[in-house]
């Protein structure tokens, strides 16, 4: 099923530039979908994760166990630390069961903003997954975070006041060095009040081949977001001024309750959840 407003039926004339928001060039938010088994993504998604495939057969489960690593982590903050305020950055194309649902799941009350920089994903989301009492989607970028935090709050759902859980599921990956990560969080950290939280998942590559990570970098560079893995140690760095909660920073197929794959291959997928302490 063609995402709606993502549709490019006339093909490009020679010589000009292919916006990579169209149907021609791969779309991250697609190629998760279709890593998930998802039916919003096009021929140039699908070939794009196929050749990514080919490298890393791992990216099939490991994305799978991202998204399981974020639906119990959203579960364990409502239940265990009773968060029940969530910003969602980077939340991609809706598919299965909505946050605000598993949360309510733990007997929170969950109030959920879901926030993206893609138009197509903010306009599926406001379609199939907003309900205007639980759950908002708005458009933003994590590389402006102070604009992303005063879009979120003009929704009136979250009030940064009280503890709040950030999550940034596989998407802190997606921005090079240079776009300052570690920075972003930081200033995120900085408009959290004290009991709130942090969530995050993101791609490592310490294990693989230096030809292997070449290979999947260039595919996302392709594409409408571009790919970085980045050491554990790196990862653990976004972690800095939380405390984080046991078992620590971990590979996510391996999270309490997941079901470690039989093997495991040279990518991996890292995970943690921290609380910010009171000052």
């Amino acid at each position: 099923m063609a995402s709606p407003g993502a549709v490019a039926l006339i093909p490009h004339p020679a010589g000009t530039i292919r916006q990579k928001t169209d149907g021609y060039a791969p779309n991250v938010a697609r190629m998760h979908n279709y890593l998930l088994d998802g039916k919003d993504h096009f021929a140039a998604d699908r070939s794009a994760v196929e050749e990514l495939l080919q490298h890393a057969p791992e990216l099939y489960t490991l994305v799978r166990a991202e998204r399981l690593f974020l639906m119990r982590g959203v579960h364990w903050l409502a239940g265990k630390m009773n968060i029940d305020q969530f910003i969602d950055l980077g939340c991609g194309l809706p598919i299965g069961r909505p946050l605000h649902e598993r949360a309510a799941g733990a007997g929170a009350r969950p109030r959920v903003v879901h926030v993206d920089n893609d138009p197509v994903v903010v306009a599926h989301g406001r379609a199939l997954v907003d309900d205007g009492r639980n759950a908002v989607t708005v458009a933003g970028d994590v590389r402006d975070p102070e604009d992303l935090l005063r879009e979120v709050c003009l929704t009136g759902l979250i009030d940064l006041g009280r503890p709040v859980a950030v999550l940034c599921s596989a998407l802190l990956h997606h921005l090079h060095d240079g776009e300052g990560p570690w920075e972003i969080v930081e200033a995120l950290r900085g408009a959290m009040a004290p009991g709130s939280a942090l969530l995050v998942s993101h791609l490592c590559g310490d294990h693989a081949a230096p030809r292997v990570v070449d290979v999947l970098e260039q595919v996302y560079t392709g594409a409408s977001a571009p790919l970085t893995l980045r050491s554990r140690d790196q990862i653990t760095r976004l972690f800095d001024g939380f405390a984080l909660a046991p078992p620590g920073v971990l590979d996510v197929a391996h999270w309490p309750g997941a079901r470690p794959p039989s093997r495991r291959g040279a990518i991996v997928a890292y995970g943690g959840i921290a609380h910010l302490p009171a000052a």
